[in-house]
């Protein structure tokens, strides 16, 4: 059987390039802009650079001024669309255009494999706190709105018996984080977030202002926004979270130096799980071929030629639902040196969960 399948796959050449981004959050390279704006080809193609990038001043970058002034060549198609709110345009731009405008100026991508967010979201009015829990709750509509357009992928509590009896109101505001961790337990988020709203009084002027805490690497880090109203609120929460996340996650393409990386999979049993864990590679931005190099009793070891740095690999590989992480280095510098020191060690080992 292992014999066949290694024919069958030397036979295909088992080499494929990048296609199009797919993963956790859809329609990366895709705008909405109003239609009636003179500019919307220019707005689309800001919109996709915020989301691509992460970073919400892009439009300050001097080297892109240019481009926005020529977004057209960046637009593959488009469509209007009749809203009662106003008719607008939905743009599809060229990734691959895009990516490499990006990587010209040494702009981190943020591919479409992002970590899955979970919020638990308190509400203080009039000195009473509550958890905001209903999905049609206008602060909880402009949240999934404005993460959706930062392409921040939510997870929403189910905020029922089990989470009410390992978490209060109290937890979330203070930041206990060990009654956090624990009710976020079952949720199996990447990364876990304590938001807190409530209204204050700045120069005379009454605005909404909502505070967050997450913990990464044993650190907690706390941030807060302010605004005049709760869908500007939510719009710079989420541009905010994004620039933090993108910072961590987003990967230079250098186009130089193409690195050579290999990726041991386990749990592949038949050719089908082979291809479908190197379509799962090839959505990786940086990653421009994926070839079979071994294939051992279900676990095969995948050859890569990326343009990003194998922490940044790693990384991505992370948010990944059909991937789980076994073994990587506990320092990635002495992967990197590995990787140089010898001509191509397993950087990591992963399972293949089967749908």
């Amino acid at each position: 059987m292992i014999d066949r399948i290694w024919r069958v796959l030397a036979a295909m050449g088992v080499v494929m390039s990048v296609a199009a981004n797919a993963g956790q959050v859809a329609d990366l390279y895709q705008a909405n802009v109003a239609a009636d704006s003179a500019q919307w080809q220019r707005d689309a193609l800001l919109q996709v650079l915020v989301r691509v990038t992460g970073k919400a001043d892009i439009a300050t970058e001097p080297a892109l001024a240019s481009e926005l002034k020529q977004a057209s060549g960046y637009i593959k198609q488009y469509e209007a669309i009749r809203h009662a709110q106003g008719n607008q345009m939905k743009v599809l731009l060229d990734a691959t255009k895009v990516n490499r405008l990006l990587q010209q100026n040494n702009i981190g991508i943020w591919g479409a494999l992002r970590p899955d967010i979970l919020v638990w979201f308190v509400q203080q009015d009039n000195g009473n706190r509550s958890f905001v829990r209903r999905s049609d709750d206008g602060l909880n509509a402009v949240m999934r709105q404005a993460f959706q357009q930062a392409g921040l992928p939510l997870i929403s509590p189910l905020y029922d018996m089990d989470d009410l009896l390992n978490l209060s109101e109290t937890d979330v505001w203070a930041g206990f984080w060990q009654s956090i961790s624990k009710a976020s337990a079952r949720y199996n988020a990447d990364v876990i977030l304590s938001v807190t709203t409530d209204k204050v009084v700045q120069d005379n002027e009454s605005l909404y202002r909502l505070s967050w805490q997450r913990q990464d690497d044993g650190r907690t880090y706390r941030d807060e926004v302010t605004a005049i109203d709760e869908t500007s609120l939510m719009q710079r929460f989420a541009a905010v979270l994004a620039g933090q996340l993108a910072e961590r996650y987003a990967s230079v393409m250098t186009g130089q130096n193409s690195a050579e990386y290999v990726l041991q999979v386990q749990q592949l049993n038949s050719l089908a799980d082979v291809v479908q864990v190197q379509k799962l590679l090839q959505q990786v931005v940086g990653i421009s071929e994926v070839t079979v190099s071994r294939f051992d009793l279900g676990t095969v070891h995948y050859r890569l030629q990326s343009d990003v740095s194998a922490e940044s690999l790693i990384n991505a590989l992370r948010f990944n639902p059909k991937l789980r992480i076994v073994l990587a280095s506990n320092n990635m510098a002495e992967s990197v040196a590995a990787v140089n020191a010898v001509s191509v060690p397993v950087l990591a080992t992963f399972e293949y969960l089967r749908p």
